[in-house]
């Protein structure tokens, strides 16, 4: 079963840098895309989450929206540390523990009951719509992110190996299989794609 990779946006960027020190990720970037809705605006705790599966996932151009919870007949009953425990396994960088888990639950009004004993059950399906709304259900390798301008200029120098003009990577942007995406006054474009792109107009593909 897919289990959403949560993050903080200050470590989604740190997180981003450590792998591509030339990504153009920024707080603002992330922040924006969470107002206008097109990655989940997700508040867990006391701190703005993101699925990093999303946002690489939107960052390639696939797309995503929220869809209606329907209630199985048969509740999906987990402990809380069960649950944790299963994030922590999947994904050790995870931001779910035990204790937020509960409290996220609460908030959000999701099912859940207190043992005798103290031990916390929970609606595992409902806590998962409410973690993963749109339906995520895998995982997505994070996207080199550059800006337009830049990579028009510097294009042909960093591939020097093929016969490459700022024509062609003009024409390259242009196609629908290169995802971009407005930030400020500027485009942030998929620089794996657009790679992809030219290499296919080259016939190197």
């Amino acid at each position: 079963m897919y289990l959403p990779r949560l993050r903080r946006i200050d470590t989604v960027i740190k997180e981003m840098k450590q792998v591509d020190s030339n990504t153009v990720v920024s707080r603002f970037f992330l922040t924006k895309l969470l107002k206008e809705g097109k990655i989940t605006p997700l508040k867990y705790g006391d701190s703005w989450v993101i699925n990093i599966d999303e946002l690489y996932g939107f960052m390639s151009g696939m797309k995503f929206e929220d869809k209606p919870y329907i209630s199985p007949v048969k509740r999906n009953i987990r402990k809380s540390g069960e649950i944790w425990r299963a994030f922590q396994a999947e994904d050790p960088d995870t931001k779910i523990r035990k204790l937020n888990l509960r409290l996220f639950v609460k908030e959000q009004g999701i099912w859940y009951f207190v043992s005798s004993v103290g031990h916390w059950v929970i609606d595992a399906d409902e806590l998962m719509y409410k973690l993963n709304p749109r339906g995520i259900d895998c995982k997505v390798d994070m996207p080199r992110l550059r800006w337009h301008d830049d990579t028009v200029r510097r294009f042909r120098y960093l591939h020097q190996d093929i016969p490459v003009t700022i024509n062609i990577v003009e024409k390259a942007l242009q196609s629908e299989s290169v995802f971009k995406v407005q930030n400020g006054h500027r485009w942030i474009i998929n620089y794996d794609q657009l790679e992809m792109e030219v290499y296919k107009q080259l016939g190197r593909i």
